[in-house]
């Protein structure tokens, strides 16, 4: 879904306005019709914030629908997707569900919470790209800054304060082979861990 949006935003697109999409694209109907509950929009912290809605508008991305009533105002916000690719191609919408809840889970964990958009974005980044099985990741350099809307150097910033702050253990850059190299934080492998193992049991 990072790739997807990577591709389908504009590279001007904030980090706010990406997470909002993930969301949005993972939460979608088949006929690509969105409920955003004014709970999870707090939990985003978008709640009082329009301009990620604005900006997705903007790009043709969705549009909002018009509420039935003030309490409808209060109690979330309706979208329709416009994006047809997506809507040709989304998979089952189980699956979408539950990686919405776990994207929101993890981006919400204590070392993220208090963060700006970017670096939950870029935090969200790493763990989707992990290799399976562990808690380390690599990626091209390039391919990185897309996902998250970055240049080289914000996201040297980003990567520099996930470690400062323990959600990421370390990083590393290869000059040879332009990848980037990581291992999430302790407090973001235990959380990434639990639902790992609670996606396990669902299954069984």
């Amino acid at each position: 879904m990072l790739s997807y949006l990577a591709a389908s935003l504009p590279p001007e697109t904030s980090a706010a306005a990406r997470l909002l999409a993930i969301q949005g694209a993972l939460r979608t109907t088949a006929s690509g019709r969105l409920w955003m509950p004014a709970g999870l929009l707090r939990g985003m912290r978008m709640h009082q914030n329009p301009y990620p809605w604005w900006e997705l508008e903007q790009t043709g991305w969705l549009i909002r629908l018009p509420a039935a009533s003030p309490l409808a105002v209060r109690c979330g916000t309706s979208a329709q997707l416009l994006d047809a690719a997506f809507l040709a191609q989304a998979p089952g919408r189980m699956g979408r569900m539950y990686a919405a809840d776990k994207a929101l889970r993890l981006t919400s964990c204590r070392p993220l919470r208090g963060l700006p958009a970017p670096d939950q974005l870029a935090a969200l980044a790493l763990a989707a790209h992990l290799a399976p099985g562990t808690m380390h990741g690599i990626i091209e350099a390039d391919r990185l800054g897309h996902v998250c809307a970055m240049t080289p150097t914000g996201l040297v910033d980003t990567l520099d304060r996930l470690v400062a702050i323990r959600a990421a253990d370390w990083w590393s850059y290869t000059h040879g082979s332009e990848d980037i190299t990581w291992a999430i934080g302790p407090m973001l492998a235990k959380r990434y861990t639990s639902m790992a193992t609670q996606c396990a049991s669902s299954a069984g």
